[in-house]
């Protein structure tokens, strides 16, 4: 999902009809119930509604017909049966008493139909007033007369268990009914033979607020006395019987039967059963003859016994003890276990010894007898400890301070980068420290050159390395107790390269940043949240003071400081199948506001930044793991200083290109960033105050997809071919001069425009690629060509890190 979220372990609920043409659906959602049906003919979502009635719902299906549903659920602090009219909303309480009332099912025996519950009440006719104490007895089977929409429904007790609990009953044939019981230790499955007869009528009466049930003569006289009437105010009367079950075992299982329910109304039951960590799913039919013969007597666990021991201990009922004949202490008398026709063997006394010792063990106290509670202080411990030596990930932001020189990077060094990382939570995962490192290794961008000569050119990125101080570092803290997350982080990053000292000439420089944020996030829900980051960052270049050239001795530093402001909607509806492999959509929209503070013009004019942009991604899945990826981006800066977006290349790109022939038009710009993907070109095709960027790719798993066994090989296993298909433009001025742009070719004082290849107002590029798992990082290769013609002129290869587009 967009973001980690604990799931609630009882939903999502899921029911089928009778019919198994109609799928019932309960989930939780910003904090409320809802549910919704599913047709499978038609394929369509019908009764979308809310349950707000509810406090919590334990298990629900559907009752007689597709309109009732039949819950247990959580109301007023207490658990109950209810029944749920879909089409008018309307609820009906079946149950009211302060035990636990759960799995409910509807039954029809001949001359009884009912719903048959599991609860924890001692027996039928248990007062439930305010004043009962918590139950502590075990869950057994009962059967309650719905249909008697008075408050004094008739419950009948079906099981009565000496040990352990009963659950999930259900209708097995016409005159039996079924549960999972683990009387002897282990689930097994239960039968029940149903019988009733006709016990007569009960009458109700009802004078003022007092209800009398069967009345005796007098008494009802002298009520209406008490409330000077002649006659009740209501008579009503309902039917009784005596209802009654014969309860054996059916199975003698080795595993626990750890769910059972009916399966449809074809006489068939499903059942869940646990054998070591795996859990295996079986449809069943109803077994006639096991329910004929009776012949099933599992054996109590030694687990039972135990438990049975320790009851009988807690009631103080004494161990029965047989009489044994008198025995000579004095003598000696070996314990023979078997004759033979060799010499009685020695005591082993070392296997004495462990015996004793593991008595002793077993009788010592454990850990938890010893624990208590204490409370809560603050403990952390260390989450995760990372380290790579290849890694051009965007830490923080991907605009760079502009500074008219290509190729652009979002990292330090756009290479080969050693980073260390480590994450260190609280217990209860309220609080989170993160502190990073990286330094370049290895510098694969090159040598920057720039785009055009003197202001606002006033540096140049050069090659970094681990020796010439390029590095970054970031210190974050989260807190993450409620439902709004706050955040705090500090990150800087150090450039090294040369700057612009005037009349062609260069000096060596560094470019430092700094960056103070905080942010708050808040989620609607796991899949959209709502954030908003504000901070300071500033950026200054430091020229070498060195003696030649001379210049470097008087020149000051060039220093700029922004406010940030930044408000994101994310949507990510995304489950990951696979490394680069994902299902579902998601998209982001943002608005950033940036303002100059250190302005030497002092006035509030020249210093606003704005920038308006959406990133949406969409992955449909085609076959297994074979997906198409589709995305679109847009930026569209604005204000005083904008941001320039330089159009072309590939994000991650190890050994960037660029073109040097296409100019900003702008004078002053704040930031840079590049418009990516945009392969089958180099950076700065064209480039812009404004970008829009289309990407089309078939992702293809070929191991995984064609071979059906597991893959061990990370290679092997995340292995996928790519074709692609990219559209892109950017021009500068207003959002509507969108235009496709152009190639500019020059030799000596000879220019030449031509109108790039693409589609309408976008310059295009297609292409194939690879991507896989090389010693832990996923990195891709992809070579594209220029959308004029069918493979056409010569490849531009992109070798670049990083999963996704």
């Amino acid at each position: 999902m967009g973001f980690a979220a604990k799931q609630d372990p009882h939903y999502p609920l899921l029911a089928w009809n009778g019919k198994g043409n109609k799928l019932l659906v309960v989930y939780s959602t910003e904090g409320k119930i809802r549910m919704f049906t599913y047709d499978i003919f038609s394929k369509i979502k019908r009764d979308k509604l809310v349950l707000d009635q509810f406090e919590q719902i334990q298990d629900i299906k559907f009752m007689n017909d597709d309109n009732t549903l039949l819950l247990s659920a959580v109301k007023n602090g207490q658990s109950d049966i209810f029944t749920f009219k879909i089409d008018r909303e309307r609820v009906e309480q079946v149950t009211n008493d302060v035990y636990d009332d759960l799995d409910p099912s509807f039954v029809s025996f001949p001359n009884k139909m009912g719903i048959l519950y599991a609860s924890n009440r001692p027996s039928a006719n248990a007062p439930s007033a305010d004043t009962v104490l918590p139950s502590n007895y075990r869950y057994n089977i009962f059967l309650v007369d719905n249909f008697n929409k008075s408050e004094f429904k008739q419950i009948s007790q079906l099981s009565n268990l000496k040990y352990g609990n009963a659950r999930y009953p259900t209708q097995y044939n016409t005159n039996h009914f079924t549960f999972a019981a683990d009387e002897n230790g282990i689930n097994n499955r239960y039968a029940g033979f149903f019988a009733t007869t006709r016990a007569g009528v009960d009458t109700i009466y009802q004078v003022g607020d007092d209800i009398l049930r069967n009345p005796d003569y007098r008494d009802l006289d002298s009520l209406l006395k008490f409330y000077d009437k002649t006659e009740p105010d209501t008579i009503y009367t309902f039917s009784i019987t005596n209802d009654s079950a014969y309860v054996f075992p059916i199975t003698n299982y080795q595993s626990g039967l750890k769910e059972t329910k009916s399966a449809g109304d074809n006489d068939i039951v499903s059942e869940v059963r646990q054998e070591g960590e795996l859990k295996f799913l079986y449809k069943l039919k109803v077994d006639e003859n096991t329910l004929r013969k009776r012949n099933i007597n599992p054996r109590p666990t030694d687990f039972r016994k135990r438990t049975v021991d320790q009851l009988r201990m807690a009631r103080g009922i004494p161990a029965q003890i047989r009489p044994t004949a008198p025995v000579d202490t004095a003598k000696k008398v070996p314990i023979i276990e078997f004759e033979t026709e060799f010499d009685d063997e020695p005591v082993d006394s070392a296997a004495i010894a462990r015996n004793r010792q593991k008595r002793l063990e077993e009788e010592a106290p454990t850990v938890l007898k010893k624990a208590g509670r204490f409370d809560y202080t603050w403990k952390f411990s260390v989450d995760q400890v990372t380290g790579s030596l290849f890694n051009n990930d965007v830490l923080v932001t991907r605009y760079e301070p502009f500074t008219g020189s290509l190729p652009v990077t979002n990292s330090a060094n756009n290479g080969f980068n050693g980073m260390f990382k480590v994450t260190v939570y609280d217990m209860m995962e309220d609080l989170r420290f993160t502190g990073m490192f990286r330094s370049p290794l290895i510098n694969t961008a090159g040598q920057g050159f720039p785009i055009n000569v003197g202001q606002p050119n006033i540096f140049i990125p050069g090659s970094q390395s681990l020796f010439n101080s390029g590095s970054e570092y970031l210190a974050r803290v989260d807190y993450l107790k409620h439902r709004f997350d706050y955040s705090a982080l500090y990150y800087r990053r150090t450039d090294v390269g040369s700057a612009n000292l005037g009349g062609g000439i260069f000096g060596p420089a560094k470019l430092f940043t700094n960056l103070y944020q905080v942010g708050v996030r808040y989620p609607f829900d796991k899949i959209r949240s709502l954030r908003i980051n504000a901070g300071v960052r500033s950026d200054k270049v430091v020229i070498k003071a060195i003696s030649d050239p001379p210049q470097t001795l008087t020149i000051d530093d060039a220093k700029q400081t922004y406010g940030l402001l930044r408000l994101e909607y994310v949507h990510d509806n995304t489950v990951q199948k696979t490394l680069n492999i994902l299902n579902g959509l998601r998209y982001k929209a943002y608005i950033d506001y940036n303002t100059q503070l250190a302005n030497t013009n002092k006035t509030i004019a020249g210093r606003n930044t704005f920038n308006l942009g959406w990133d949406a991604r969409y992955y449909y899945p085609i076959f297994q793991n074979f997906i198409w990826a589709g995305r679109v981006a847009a930026d569209f800066s604005w204000g005083d200083k904008k941001i320039v977006y330089y159009l072309g290349g590939q994000d991650g790109w190890l050994f960037p290109k660029a073109n040097n022939e296409v100019q900003p038009q702008d004078p002053d710009y704040a930031f840079q960033a590049l418009a990516v993907n945009m392969r089958g070109h180099r950076q700065n095709i064209t480039n812009g105050n404004n970008a829009v960027v289309i990407n089309s790719e078939f992702r293809l798993p070929v191991f995984t997809t064609l071979l059906k066994r597991p893959i061990n090989n990370a290679f092997l296993r995340n292995f996928q071919l790519v074709q692609f298909v990219d559209l892109g433009t950017a021009w500068n001025g207003s959002y509507n001069g969108i235009q496709r742009p152009s190639r500019v070719y020059q030799e000596g004082n000879v220019l030449v425009k031509i109108k790039a290849g693409g589609v309408g107002p976008f310059v295009g590029g297609y292409g194939f690629g690879a991507r896989s798992t090389l010693l832990g990082y996923f990195l891709r290769l992809d070579t594209g060509w220029e959308m004029n013609g069918v493979f056409k002129g010569k490849p531009i290869w992109h070798f670049a890190m990083g999963i996704d587009f």
